[in-house]
């Protein structure tokens, strides 16, 4: 059963590489109104992240144990670590009257659009200009090994094939440009939204003008 919700729910997914997380703090910057879905995961922290800020960390059991108490609204494992959305998220953009900003694998999308209405949710996929690119992205930030820099690529490329489940598809050329695209598709479907009566009233006049 889907369930309705007042607000949006936006998706952003891409394959590693392509820009998701980035767009995602950019589209935090440039938006009222929108909330981030901080992810749990069982994954080890890097030198960069901050506990609570980019993800909130949690060893495998504790993962597992809020899994099995329906804590999350969708999860997804990926390189053997656990990925979880809470519902507690949801709760307080709600309370908020914040729409919810997801970043998340097609996967955890996949999951998301079984439990909300179509109406409710914007969706993205971000592709990087072409495979050459990705794989210079994912060398360029000097966190990963060669060997698992190509375990990415190739899961990368298998993620790429499921671009056609979002409605709205980017090619990630440009970062800010991508990012200006984002806030005007969303801002688009927020306009239908709330004028949606207005419109149909419009409409009706002109077709019934003589």
């Amino acid at each position: 059963m889907n369930i309705e919700l007042k607000n949006k729910v936006i998706i952003i997914s891409s394959p590693s590489g392509a820009g998701k997380t980035t767009l995602c703090k950019m589209l935090l910057k440039k938006m009222k109104n929108l909330s981030l879905s901080i992810s749990y995961t069982s994954r080890n922290k890097r030198l960069n992240e901050t506990n609570g800020k980019d993800y909130i960390f949690i060893n495998k059991d504790k993962f597992l144990e809020l899994k099995k108490n329906n804590y999350f609204i969708e999860t997804a494992k990926n390189f053997n670590n656990y990925y979880g959305s809470p519902n507690k998220n949801l709760v307080n953009a709600s309370r908020n009257n914040n729409n919810l900003l997801f970043d998340i694998d097609w996967k955890g999308a996949r999951k998301i659009r079984k439990k909300f209405n179509k109406s409710n949710i914007i969706d993205f996929f971000i592709l990087p200009p072409s495979v050459k690119e990705l794989k210079a992205r994912l060398t360029k930030r000097g966190r990963d090994k060669k060997k698992e820099i190509d375990l990415r690529l190739a899961y990368a490329l298998k993620e790429m094939k499921h671009y056609n489940e979002y409605k709205y598809i980017l090619i990630n050329q440009n970062i800010h440009k991508t990012a200006n695209e984002i806030v005007k598709i969303i801002d688009y479907n927020l306009f239908i939204e709330n004028n949606s009566n207005l419109l149909k009233q419009k409409l009706k006049r002109l077709i019934n003008f003589k």
